[in-house]
Parts: structure tokens; C-alpha cells; sequence
């Protein structure tokens, strides 16, 4: 494979597919020949925005070779990263969550900004190289972003996001909050989700004073049928932390309406889960209101509480 590959994390999620399309597409403006791949299955969300604006979704791979010249895109640990990644070449990372355990043999580009979607970052990246993006592209970096700061209800979301998200909608054609709510609810839709698949939506991994633990996350706007499911996904959860020999796997269902999140981890996690968070866990749960970032207000709680 000759051409660049632009990739995001496994299990991905919109902000990662439409990461992979759009900074793909600058690069071959700017001259490089680069394509988008993806690490993992497509969600509802995300095929909702593929159609909504045309796109094809980009082509699914499950590891690189040797020397394959790669640019990540949402994402720089590890073990988010498709197979084959430590063999790979990688020349470029642009992301926008925390600094994990990330190595090059050299010097290569690298773009971090504490902003509440990495496409946000790649917009700016089209303006700073005077790149005007076909509605297509600006679409799918909108959607991106709607669906990073739920509309704006994260507390990840920046003055940066909500600029970018006015100006894509207009080059769009959308009205952004009308369009949002649309692909929100579109995403929210799981309910016909399998248990396993259930389990493992949205899933990162992430490493702690030598302990590997994940957690996955589920937007809905009614938990009651998740809840209705809760046995079996969690059945599920075990069964994949028992095969991984993770240390425990989370889950956050978070309710995009009510901005709030019950965080279920599996058995043995009960003590950490609670020091994490302060407060008392009941039925292998947390409930943690106000709480929907896992990026800000989950995972770096529980790596503190690990490394503790």
C-alpha cells in the first residue's frame, strides 16, 4: 500500500471517521497522496453523517505493515491504535486528548490543542493553508464536533469549537442545532444493539501504573432500554475483560438530555470506582451527575485513582 494512511483509533467513533476523511482530503490538496482508513465498525452516528452528506465511508483495515507511512488522527496511546502501528512509520499525529505513551524513531509533526474535537484543530489546519472544504468535508468536520461536545453540552467544549461549528454549517449548508439534534438522535438509537455490541461501543483502552483497564461509552436519550438490557451487557463486559485480562472494563450510559452518567464496571472495580469518583457505588454503578466527557471528567479520574 503505497499511499498514506490517515487512521483514527479502534472502535471509532464520528470524530475519528470524519478525522480520518478530512485530513485526508487536506493532505491530498496540499499534494500527498493520503487516504482514510478506519480501525474498527462504523456506528449509527456516523453512518448517519456519511449518507446525510455523501461520503464514502472510509475503507476498514485490522492492522499496517512494516514501514507503511501512516498519520494518526484522534488518538496517540497504543493500544488505541490499529495493529501493526510500533513496525509502521508514522509521520504525523494531530489529536486532542492527553499525551500517552507515544514513540517515533524520528522527528515528525506533531499537533495537540486542548479543544473539544480534533476536527476542530484539522478545520483550522484548512483556514491556516487557505484550503476551502467542499460541503462534504465541512459536514463531516461539523458533525464531528456536534457529536465530541453533544451540542455544546460537554464541558470539553471550547469558544474554538463553537466558532468552527458556525462557519462549517453555513459552508454546509445546515442549520447546525437542527442537523445536530438529527444525528444525535440518530446515534442514540441502539436500542437494537446486541449485548457484545452494546459492551464494547465506543471502548478505549488505557494503562495505569502497569494496570490496562477500559472503558466504553453509550449516548442515549433514555436509558430505561439500556437498563432493560443491563445483565447481559454486563455479562458481555466481563467476559471481554476476562479475555484481555484487563484489570476492569466501564461503561459510561450517558444520557445526553438529562447531562448525566451512570458509569457500570465490572465485579472487583467497586473500590476504585468509588475512590475515583467519591461517592458510593450500588449494583456495579456509579451515577455521576453533570458528568458526559470521558476524556475530562472519566478516564483521567480513574488513571489517578489507579496509579494511587
Amino acid at each position: 500500500m503505497s499511499k498514506v494512511i490517515v487512521i483514527g483509533h479502534k472502535s471509532p467513533d464520528t470524530d475519528s471517521i470524519a478525522a480520518a476523511i478530512s485530513y485526508s482530503n487536506l493532505k491530498r490538496e496540499l499534494g500527498m497522496d493520503a487516504a482514510a482508513y478506519r480501525a474498527g465498525e462504523l456506528n449509527k452516528e456516523s453512518k448517519f453523517a456519511l449518507d446525510y452528506f455523501g461520503v464514502e465511508a472510509p475503507e476498514f483495515i485490522d492492522h499496517v505493515e512494516a514501514g507503511q507511512q501512516v498519520i494518526l488522527v484522534d488518538h496517540n496511546e497504543s493500544k488505541q491504535c490499529v495493529d501493526g502501528i510500533k513496525d509502521a512509520e508514522v509521520i504525523e499525529l494531530v489529536d486532542h486528548h492527553r499525551i500517552g505513551d507515544f514513540e517515533t524513531a524520528s522527528p515528525i509533526f506533531i499537533l495537540f490543542c486542548p479543544v473539544g474535537c480534533v476536527n476542530t484543530i484539522i478545520y483550522n489546519l484548512y483556514k491556516l493553508n487557505n484550503v476551502k472544504p467542499s460541503r462534504a468535508m465541512a459536514g463531516m468536520m461539523l458533525s464531528a464536533i456536534i457529536s465530541d461536545t453533544v451540542l455544546f453540552r460537554s464541558p470539553t467544549t471550547t469558544d474554538k469549537d463553537r466558532e468552527a461549528v458556525k462557519e462549517l454549517a453555513e459552508l454546509a449548508g445546515v442549520n447546525y442545532e437542527e442537523y445536530g439534534m438529527e444525528m444525535l438522535k440518530a446515534g442514540a438509537d441502539i436500542s437494537d444493539y446486541p449485548a457484545e455490541k452494546l459492551a464494547g461501543n465506543d471502548t478505549k483502552e488505557f494503562e495505569s501504573a502497569g494496570k490496562v483497564f477500559t472503558v466504553g461509552q453509550i449516548s442515549v436519550m433514555d436509558v430505561e432500554p439500556i437498563n432493560a438490557k443491563k445483565a447481559d451487557i454486563m455479562a458481555a463486559l466481563e467476559k471481554n475483560r476476562a479475555a484481555h485480562n484487563y484489570v476492569a472494563s466501564y461503561l459510561m450510559v450517558t444520557n445526553i438530555l438529562t447531562e448525566d452518567t451512570y458509569l457500570w464496571f465490572t465485579d472487583g472495580a467497586k473500590d476504585v470506582a468509588e475512590k475515583a469518583f467519591n461517592k458510593n457505588a450500588e449494583d456495579n454503578c456509579v451515577y455521576l451527575p453533570k458528568v458526559m466527557s470521558r476524556k475530562k471528567q472519566v478516564s483521567p479520574q480513574l488513571i489517578k485513582a489507579y496509579a494511587e
